[in-house]
C-alpha cells in the first residue's frame, strides 16, 4: 500500500473514531492506566493576552524549554497527545519534568487557574490515527502555543 493510500485510509478511521472516555482532570491518579489519550489544556477565566505574552517573555529567558508561541492568544493554551504515559506528560506541562523537555512548564511561569481536559481513546489506535485526530482538533480549537504534528513532521 502506497503512502498515500494508507493516509487516506488513516483519514478515514480518524474521522470515525470517537474517545472512549472524556474527563477534567482533577488529580493525576486519575490518569492511571490511560494508554493512549489528547489532553486540551486551557486557561480558564483568566486573561489570555497577559497569559501569552507571559510565556513570551517566559520562553525568552530560556530557562525551560518552551513550546512554540501561535499566531494568536487564546483561551486554549495547548493541545497534545501521548501514547506512552500521559501521566508523565502532564507533569511536564505542570513544570514536573526535566527542563529541555519541550512542555508548557507551567508552574514556572503561569500564576492563572487552567483544566485540562483528557479524551481517553482505545489502546489499539494507531500513533498515525491519534496524530490525525489530535491535528483536527488542533485545527478547530487553535491553540495559542505548540506546533501542530508528530515530532517526526
Amino acid at each position: 500500500m502506497s503512502y498515500i493510500d494508507r493516509l487516506i485510509q488513516d483519514c478515514y478511521q480518524a474521522k470515525s473514531t470517537e474517545p472512549e472516555e472524556e474527563f477534567i482532570l482533577n488529580d493525576l491518579s486519575d490518569l492511571g492506566g490511560i494508554k493512549k489519550a489528547i489532553y486540551v489544556i486551557e486557561d480558564v477565566g483568566g486573561d489570555i493576552s497577559k497569559t501569552y505574552k507571559s510565556l513570551e517573555v517566559y520562553k525568552k529567558s530560556k530557562e525551560r524549554c518552551c513550546p512554540k508561541i501561535n499566531k494568536k492568544a487564546s483561551p486554549i493554551m495547548y493541545v497534545g497527545s501521548s501514547t506512552t504515559n500521559i501521566t508523565i506528560r502532564i507533569k511536564q506541562h505542570i513544570g514536573e519534568g526535566y527542563k529541555g523537555t519541550y512542555a508548557l512548564h507551567l508552574k514556572h511561569w503561569f500564576t492563572g487557574e487552567y483544566k485540562i481536559t483528557i479524551k481517553k481513546y482505545h489502546e489499539n489506535i494507531s500513533r498515525r490515527v491519534l496524530q490525525i485526530i489530535e491535528d483536527d482538533l488542533s485545527d478547530k480549537l487553535q491553540p495559542a502555543f505548540g506546533k501542530q504534528g508528530g515530532n517526526n513532521k
